[in-house]
């Protein structure tokens, strides 16, 4: 169920409840909605997909003929770049306060880029791939209204898992989540998981500049500034919650999810009262879903207790103690903290 509409921009953003992201698989319905720009109204009869190469054929496609191509299906989890802002403090004007519900795990159909790319001609010295969605809208200092468009690096759109998906959990895909074709990018923060795409560019060349990844989807400081590209490491309790009333002796399931764009979980830690022990992780959503753990804490006193977590993945990367300050406040990964209180 959405509990909860981020405020602060005039365009559907919802956030998805943590009871809701206890289950492996997130639902259509429950899933996180974020977008930048007013939902399209698409006509599927006459809406075309565009794949331009550099060395092929420009390639009109229908939906239909995208349907009939070979599906491939991949588990990955979708996380805002902006997911857990709240957690920096004071959240930067004019950007979406999300608290930590801007996540979920899908099981998206579809074609694999690489498959559209192919039949559209990649020159030798292609670096990347150009995405372009049917929204669009006013965006501040730009001169008149602008679509949504990033770039992928060639690499990456190569990768067998990404796809251009038109399932989503084995349902059509729904308006808000960019029907009827959106990009999955597995293991990138959800910005270049582009929808309602209607062009498909490859380029040589420097990595185009485009609004959504060299203003906005950058890791800015007073140091320079990087792009926003694969999650970082992150571990989230759906159970329990804030301010839960637990009984001083009862079994309780500390539970919750963990995720990297590196790939899978090696370890999540929890920390009660302060002592971090390890949980049980079970992934088996693949490499690009996150890992479910759980943790049994029996409570033997009364009084307000701290719970945190903390996810190491395969590549040794820990979740910090602090957050990577940055200007628009992206990719919050440190370890949080929250208070449950025992009673008699």
């Amino acid at each position: 169920m959405r509990v909860r509409a981020a405020q602060g921009v005039p365009r559907p953003n919802v956030e998805s409840s943590l009871r809701d992201l206890s289950a492996p698989i997130t639902s259509n319905r429950s899933f996180f909605v974020r977008s930048h720009f007013p939902v399209p109204a698409i006509d599927v009869s006459k809406w075309r997909l565009t794949v331009e190469g550099e060395t092929g054929p420009l390639i009109q496609l229908t939906y239909d003929e995208l349907v009939r191509m070979p599906q491939h299906t991949v588990a990955a989890t979708l996380e805002c770049a902006g997911n857990g802002r709240a957690g920096f403090g004071e959240v930067a004007k004019g950007e979406v306060p999300w608290g930590n519900g801007a996540v979920g795990t899908a099981k998206w159909t579809g074609v694999p880029l690489k498959e559209l790319l192919a039949d559209s001609g990649i020159a030798r010295n292609a670096t990347q791939v150009v995405a372009e969605g049917r929204d669009f809208g006013p965006v501040r200092d730009q001169p008149g209204p602008i679509h949504f468009v990033r770039t992928l690096p060639i690499a990456k759109a190569l990768d067998g898992d990404t796809i251009l998906a038109l399932r989503m959990n084995s349902k059509t895909l729904p308006n808000d989540h960019g029907f009827p074709a959106r990009l999955v990018v597995p293991g990138w923060y959800g910005m270049a998981s582009v929808k309602w795409v209607r062009t498909i560019r490859v380029l040589s060349g420097p990595l185009l500049r485009t609004f959504f990844n060299s203003t906005k989807y950058i890791y800015a400081s007073r140091r320079g500034s990087t792009p926003v590209t694969e999650m970082r490491v992150k571990s989230l309790v759906t159970f329990p919650l804030e301010g839960e009333r637990i009984r001083v002796g009862q079994l309780v399931t500390i539970a919750g999810k963990a995720w990297s764009g590196s790939g899978s979980i090696r370890r999540v830690e929890v920390a009660v009262g302060g002592k971090w022990k390890d949980a049980k992780v079970e992934q088996r959503m693949g490499r690009h879903g996150w890992a479910t753990w759980t943790f049994i804490w029996r409570p033997l006193r009364r009084g307000v207790i701290s719970v945190a977590t903390r996810a190491t993945d395969d590549a040794g990367t820990c979740q910090p103690a602090q957050p990577l300050d940055n200007r628009y406040q992206y990719g919050f990964n440190a370890i949080q903290s929250f208070k449950v209180n025992v009673f008699d």
